[in-house]
């Protein structure tokens, strides 16, 4: 089932909450309806990793422009904002937010389309872009940009992870039951808990394993480039994500992890690109 609301205005970076509050109350009664959300992606010790490897990746001027925004940018500081979004969610307050975390994509069609797959640009892919704007927008409110920050460290983690960008009628592998380790699972956590908890021991542990591999290829940010980035998320979810049998080995786990790790060195380059373009220049 893919949630569909009724058109209103575009978003307006300088008209911040008011978009998505506009749509909150029709997102909430229609979550109502809905099984459990889809879980976090990279559990919190992926998204504190992105985000500290992010910020370790920027440059002075734009740790200074993120430390006069939020002031502490040491990597505990750092690995709580970033993991701020899911516990948000589970709020009364921050229910409007769930269906920012994913995208759920046409099981018939090979590429993301904004108009089809993400009606009133609820999805993890437009958030990204809007706050990639909000945070650069300077007329804006520190606790503003602040937030912004906040969900734009952590979707630009789950924009990366297979099965957020994935089908609505399997809620992104929540409803396929596989065994890893003698353990029954849904798929989805397979690929956020059990697979990082078998081979890292917290998020410090990621960071050392992450800083030894070769950075990506990304060059710099432009908005332009999300549905690409979304398009290659996906190929994975079509192509791996789904193991051929329910009982994952230890084979699909490892090409799993290598996967995971790529992906996760994906989100912190290009979250590191987009805080340089929208901060520094």
């Amino acid at each position: 089932m893919r949630v569909r609301v009724s058109p209103s205005a575009p978003f307006n970076p300088q008209d911040h909450g008011t978009h998505w509050q506009r749509i909150a109350r029709v997102l909430a009664l229609v979550l109502m309806t809905l099984p459990p959300a889809q879980a976090a992606a990279w559990n919190a010790d992926g998204h504190a990793a992105i985000g500290v490897l992010a910020v370790e990746q920027a440059s002075p001027d734009t740790r200074t422009a993120l430390a006069q925004i939020f002031g502490d940018l040491s990597p505990d500081a750092i690995a709580a904002e970033c993991t701020w979004a899911d516990d948000f969610r589970e709020t009364p307050a921050g229910r409007w937010s769930a269906p920012l975390h994913y995208v759920n994509i046409d099981p018939d069609s090979k590429r993301y389309s904004r108009q089809r797959d993400c009606p009133e640009d609820a999805c993890v892919v437009e958030a990204v872009r809007r706050y990639a704007e909000v945070l650069g927008d300077d007329t804006q409110a520190n606790e503003t940009r602040r937030e912004a920050f906040r969900f734009l460290c952590h979707f630009s983690g789950d924009l990366h992870q297979p099965l957020h960008i994935g089908y609505a009628d399997d809620k992104g592998g929540n409803l396929v039951t596989v065994r890893f380790r003698g353990d029954a699972m849904n798929l989805h956590a397979f690929w956020d808990h059990a697979l990082p908890a078998a081979h890292a021991s917290g998020w410090r542990d990621l960071v050392s394993t992450l800083r030894k591999r070769p950075n990506p290829s990304a060059t710099r940010w432009n908005a332009a480039e999300l549905a690409g980035w979304t398009n290659e998320t996906f190929s994975l979810t079509r192509n791996f994500a789904y193991p051929p049998t329910r009982q994952i080995d230890n084979a699909f786990a490892r090409r799993g992890w290598q996967v995971a790790l790529q992906q996760m060195d994906m989100a912190a380059e290009r979250l590191a690109l987009i805080l340089e373009t929208e901060l520094a220049e």
